[in-house]
């Protein structure tokens, strides 16, 4: 599969290779079921992360962005995707990582399905699509720590690499990144 990705012109098309080489393969069930379900393999610095597909809409090279004055440094900017304006995250930054995103930095997309919560999440660089069984996420063998240690659900092999598998459920739910939300109004529920 690694060689037929890199021979695709761009990102887009080594992943929908991916994904069409991965549509012939025994993977069903979500991410919480037992047979497991598809992930998107990412890095930021030197580890490999992967992240559940079913959070990810779309993969975009990193916009221009608007600051916003008194936020935290993790907190990039905010950008207009197609009419929907977006928190960007650079996740190197929320997990205290020295340096800026290379070049090939991209930025996923991710949705919230339950929630109209929609982010912008820069990471160093896309790998592809993979169907990991969900018995083959394994607590860690010794604690994490750092900013994302809570935000792992647990680690797997994928061929040679070590992945720690990121809930971003949890991760897109979390105060750090809600933080800015719009509190609801109790007498607006009635």
């Amino acid at each position: 599969m690694e060689n037929a990705l890199a021979t695709e012109r761009t990102l887009a098309d080594a992943v929908a290779a991916a994904d069409a080489q991965l549509a012939h393969a025994p993977v069903a069930g979500s991410i919480g079921g037992p047979e497991g379900g598809r992930f998107l393999l990412l890095s930021l610095a030197s580890t490999d992360y992967a992240v559940a597909q079913s959070y990810v809409t779309e993969i975009e090279r990193v916009p221009a962005m608007t600051r916003v004055p008194g936020t935290p440094a993790w907190l990039s900017g905010v950008t207009n995707l197609r009419g929907d304006i977006l928190s960007v995250i650079d996740l190197r930054a929320f997990a205290g990582l020295d340096g800026r995103s290379p070049l090939m930095a991209r930025m996923l997309v991710a949705r919230l399905p339950d929630d109209d919560f929609l982010a912008g999440l820069i990471v160093d660089g896309v790998d592809r699509i993979v169907a990991i069984p969900h018995d083959a996420i394994r607590p860690p063998a010794a604690p994490l720590d750092g900013p994302l240690a809570a935000y792992v659900r647990g680690v797997c092999a994928v061929g040679e690499r070590l992945v720690a598998v990121l809930d971003l459920d949890r991760l897109l739910r979390s105060p750090d990144v809600r933080q800015f939300d719009e509190p609801v109004d109790s007498s607006e529920k009635d």
